[in-house]
């Protein structure tokens, strides 16, 4: 079920709402749903980036929380710059503790 919501926005931010509504043929509406949602998607999978840099969290919740696979989790860490403190010893170390 949707809910109709009244917000503000910029006057520059409208017009380019409307030509990208015209560029689209669809709606204002739609175009602002679209958005809102590629926004909120954008934001929680950096909420979960930081969360996880922070050590809030292991990889695999911030995964799930981004709605992603801890593989492209990795990958979009890795793009924000995120370098890992875990090194070739602490490898080598796990590596033993398992055997």
């Amino acid at each position: 079920m949707s809910e109709a919501i009244g917000i503000r926005l910029e006057e520059d931010f409208l017009k380019k709402i409307e030509k990208l509504s015209k560029d689209e043929a669809i709606d204002r509406s739609t175009i602002l749903r679209k958005l809102s949602l590629i926004g909120y998607k954008e934001f929680i999978k950096e909420k979960a980036a930081k969360d996880y840099m922070e050590e809030k969290m292991t990889i695999s919740e911030a995964a799930t929380l981004a709605g992603t696979s801890i593989f492209d989790m990795e990958k979009y860490l890795i793009n924000k710059g995120f370098v890992s403190k875990f090194s070739l010893e602490d490898l080598r170390k796990e590596s033993e503790l398992i055997r």
